[in-house]
């Protein structure tokens, strides 16, 4: 208290999803500076995952990852490998990003829940990395730049025969390559600047990646 202007809701299991009917939150994901990240499960079995954002100064994040979601899927259409984004609240608190769920979790949830990534042998390792690379050059394709590629942001599902694929996720932090991709679109952007030969090295995205 009296560090920051916070909003007064806060996501809690067995809540409603204010402005959503019949979803209610269950588990806590994760968080981060923008807030937090809850598992929501709806009436009709359905589950998804929500960001949420309690500070109005640090809604961009949530609101760069729509644009760029948005970017992606016009110019690259549906996709397995990119985690989709769908739906957003971003006009009155609680703010939020609603996107699909991922049965295994984060490439880190993946790997420990298999006794460690060491133990998944080499060539499924080598795989995965595979579709990272795949999932990243489709959008460096259309100029879109991730930022911040790490296990945390990789998500892993299953195909029809059970073997494990990745998906690229939170494009939070990502760029563009030329502004001019925006032009025609029928939404709002803010909050993007072009990306500079210099610009991977300076800010967003962990450092250790």
């Amino acid at each position: 208290p009296g560090d920051e202007a916070t909003l007064g809701w806060r996501p809690a299991p067995a809540l409603a999803v204010p402005g959503r009917d019949g979803w209610t939150l269950c588990d806590k994901l994760g968080e981060g500076g923008f807030g937090e990240v809850w598992l929501a499960s709806h009436q009709s079995g359905v589950r998804r995952v929500f960001k949420f954002c309690f500070d109005a100064s640090r809604l961009r994040g949530l609101k760069r990852e729509a644009t760029l979601f948005r970017i992606l899927k016009d110019e690259l259409g549906d996709r397995n490998d990119i985690a989709k984004v769908l739906d957003w609240s971003f006009d009155e608190p609680p703010y939020f990003l609603e996107s699909e769920y991922t049965e295994g979790g984060s490439l880190v949830d993946w790997g420990q829940a298999a006794g460690g990534i060491t133990s998944v042998p080499l060539e499924t390792r080598l795989w995965l990395i595979a579709q990272v690379a795949e999932a990243l050059a489709a959008a460096h394709s259309v100029g879109v730049l991730h930022k911040d590629v790490k296990p945390q942001n990789v998500l892993i599902t299953e195909d029809a025969e059970g073997k494990p694929k990745a998906r690229l996720a939170d494009f939070g932090v990502g760029l563009v390559r030329d502004k001019s991709i925006f032009l025609g679109r029928d939404f709002t952007v803010t909050g993007f600047t072009e990306a500079t030969p210099g610009a991977s090295r300076n800010g967003g995205g962990t450092r250790l990646y």
